[in-house]
């Protein structure tokens, strides 16, 4: 029985998917939390049922299983949010996309406080889109939030996941770390999937301009740097969680294709894309040149540190 535990929240996602395998690797015991039923699952993961909406609100049932998780754990790592590319970004899609991460950074922070054991260290995950579309400038941690949907939701994210140093003793117990984290690629990833796919079939090109940057990371390097941090003393706020080589949305579509032996010269005009998807397109034409500085600066080290180690590792079968 291992004697260091995380809790992850969303684990569902690539991210948690990634991030618990290299935990069970390391012999960390992972719970989850989850909307199912409380189950130890075939992978080892200790799956805990939570609601986050009920916790939120104040439910001291739903706080209690919540705590239940928490107690004794050295992590806790919150992920969780609907998936804002899961349905088209209706008005109602947009206040369930915000509400299911308030609720979830709330939920946490109700359940840490009535832990008599609490975790000391506090992933809360938020995007790139907090920038908004930055063109061609370069921006970093201290670079302040864009004026559209997806980075006012990162902002509300980020400040439910900070509402835990409104607990008494909070700033004693806990370094919290804010991850915003940029387009994760993995075999299993939807955004290399969504990349891949229409490429294969012959379909790929530029979208809009295909100027815009894409700030990527590789999503076990994604995990790795969670663990970084963890054991990195005095490491706390916001760090970018991309890699240090982004890219051009053209050059990551060429590239890719000359390693599949396929055309990619179909663009995707921006009005088009806009007609098609609605106020998602944003997010594919918006521009982050966003480095990963302060994991540099705390010395981390990637394992797929540019595009071309990721595109031949990610397509080395193909």
């Amino acid at each position: 029985m291992s004697d260091k535990t995380i809790v992850i929240t969303g684990a569902s996602g690539v991210v948690g998917i990634h991030l618990a395998a290299l935990a069970l690797s390391r012999g960390w015991t992972v719970r989850t939390l989850t909307r199912g039923r409380s189950e130890r699952d075939p992978k080892g993961l200790e799956k805990v049922s939570w609601d986050p909406a009920a916790a939120a609100s104040g439910d001291p049932a739903a706080i209690a299983a919540i705590a239940g998780a928490l107690e004794g754990a050295q992590i806790i790592v919150n992920l969780a949010g609907a998936g804002v590319a899961d349905k088209r970004l209706t008005e109602a899609w947009k206040r369930e996309v915000m509400n299911s991460r308030l609720d979830s950074a709330r939920a946490l922070v109700k359940a840490w406080a009535a832990c008599k054991r609490p975790p000391g260290f506090w992933v809360q995950a938020s995007a790139v889109g907090f920038y908004g579309d930055t063109g061609d400038a370069l921006v970093d941690e201290s670079t302040g939030p864009g004026d559209d949907y997806l980075a006012g939701v990162c902002v509300a994210w980020e400040e439910a996941g900070r509402e835990i140093f409104a607990v008494e003793g909070a700033r004693d117990k806990v370094r919290q770390v804010i991850a915003r984290i940029g387009l994760v690629f993995a075999t299993d990833s939807k955004p290399w999937m969504g990349m891949t796919t229409p490429i294969r079939f012959g379909a790929g090109g530029p979208i809009g301009s295909g100027q815009q940057f894409y700030p990527w990371i590789d999503a076990d390097d994604l995990a790795r740097a969670v663990f970084f941090l963890y054991e990195k003393e005095g490491a706390e706020g916001i760090y970018n969680f991309t890699g240090p080589d982004p890219v051009r949305q053209r050059d990551l579509v060429r590239k890719i294709a000359s390693k599949l032996r396929r055309p990619a010269f179909l663009p995707v005009p921006a009005f088009a894309l806009r007609i098609a998807i609605g106020d998602m397109a944003e997010a594919l034409l918006a521009s982050n040149n966003a480095p990963p500085r302060r994991l540099l600066d705390a010395g981390f080290t990637f394992d797929r540190a540019n595009i071309d180690q990721e595109i031949e590792a990610l397509l080395a079968d193909s």
